[in-house]
């Protein structure tokens, strides 16, 4: 008969196993060393996990992509004749960043027209705001005419039998005039932030400004700058903020043009986008990390924004006002007058900021034929009976930097 020894170190590890599964003081001890491998196991994943949401929702790519390609004008390889005159064209300001153009283009010429698909909806019934962003592109199209030695010939709307042939640029050759606003056109923001309130617009911009103008009289430029008519037009802001916000069809519209996802931005490459707020660094990068808003915390964000920020420090406002409200050739050409408005701020320092929604307000009233409330106060707000209230904006120092808003393709916008 075989007689198996015993192991001792096979007892004594046992042993201790057991002793150490029924001492309360080693279950505490092993518990809590569990309990922190655990709790670093999470925290590695957490970190990643935010690492990675933020390189999806490009934390790291501010203005970077094919979204923000055509803001480089001085890229390794520019674009070169008729085609850069386009894409001068379509770094201009535009309702919603909707770009509503499109373009067809010869040795000699170059056509624009409305992409009327691109509309923004019961925002814009009307199409007043689609067609001053296609004068902001006319505008750009142009100046770039100058730089590049042409001698630019515009007829808008040339062709009435078909509304969306904005405009026929003819590219004679010319002597190269260079100019101040066109070297502005890719450092050009909407800046939707903060501006310094204790630092006033010097009169001498209002005026250089008006004399900018002077080759569209049927288009006027007027400035609200004392306190009590920035009061009036900030509180008739808000109020048509919280009148929007509170239309579902508005807000819906509204809304449908804001890009949360960093890939809806990249592959539309139009819209509104959270770098171009001109908010604080952290509101940005915590804004593309936690989840998208709900339709009523991004309506709340806006009238907050509108109430807290927009209004709170506008160093003044201007407004844009043409005489036949029913001319869309004098949209376009008080596009073309914002669009000049806006670069020569820009080469002054200056931030400006489009605030049209009393107008937008005006236009639902008048849509649906509803009681003039906004249209009334905007009269009484401009002073002049014989003029209509085309455009709103605020203008003043901005605080922080914004960035610019994504653009379509060149080939995308040609026909």
């Amino acid at each position: 008969m075989t007689v198996h020894k015993k192991d001792k170190r096979t007892d004594e590890g046992t042993e201790e196993t057991i002793e150490a599964k029924t001492n309360p003081e080693n279950i505490a001890w092993t518990r809590r060393k569990f309990l922190k491998r655990a709790g670093a196991t999470l925290l590695v994943v957490s970190v990643g996990g935010i690492l990675w949401r933020a390189v999806d929702q490009g934390v790291f790519s501010t203005g970077k992509g094919p979204a923000y390609e055509l803001w480089d004008v001085h890229a390794d390889e520019p674009v070169t004749g008729p085609l850069a005159l386009v894409q001068a064209a379509i770094l201009a300001s535009n309702p919603h960043n909707s770009q509503p153009w499109l373009f067809r283009i010869a040795d000699t010429s170059i056509e624009l027209y409305a992409d009327e698909q691109r509309n923004i909806g019961s925002i814009d019934p009307f199409f007043r705001e689609m067609q001053m962003g296609l004068g902001c592109a006319l505008e750009n199209l142009t100046l770039a005419a100058q730089e590049q030695g042409y001698s630019p010939n515009v007829r808008i709307y040339p062709d009435h039998s078909d509304p969306t042939f904005v405009a026929h640029i003819d590219l004679y050759p010319g002597n190269k005039i260079s100019s101040p606003l066109y070297h502005a056109i890719p450092n050009r923001r909407t800046h939707r932030g903060a501006y310094d309130i204790d630092r006033p617009v010097p009169q001498a911009f209002f005026d250089e400004a008006e004399e900018l103008c002077q080759d569209e009289p049927k288009v006027k430029l007027t400035w609200l700058t004392t306190a009590e008519l920035k009061k009036e037009a900030g509180d008739l802001t808000i109020s048509a903020t919280e009148a929007i916000t509170s239309d579902p069809e508005m807000s819906y519209d509204s809304n449908a043009w804001y890009r949360d996802s960093w890939q809806d931005l990249q592959e539309y490459r139009d819209g509104i986008t959270l770098d171009a707020q001109g908010g604080p660094l952290w509101l940005r990068i915590a804004g593309k990390l936690l989840p998208p808003l709900s339709t009523e915390q991004a309506n709340q964000f806006w009238v907050n924004s509108t109430r807290q920020t927009h209004t709170s420090t506008a160093a003044a406002y201007g407004l844009l006002s043409i005489k036949d409200f029913s001319s869309k050739e004098d949209r376009v050409r008080a596009g073309r007058v914002w669009q000049r408005i806006h670069l020569y701020g820009t080469v002054h320092g200056l931030g400006l900021h489009p605030l049209n929604q009393p107008v937008e307000m005006r236009d639902r009233e008048l849509h649906l034929g509803a009681t003039p409330f906004f249209g009334q106060r905007l009269q009484d707000l401009l002073g002049l009976a014989d003029w209509d209230v085309l455009f709103l904006f605020r203008l003043g120092y901005p605080l922080a930097q914004t960035h610019p808003s994504p653009r379509r393709a060149l080939e995308d916008v040609l026909i």
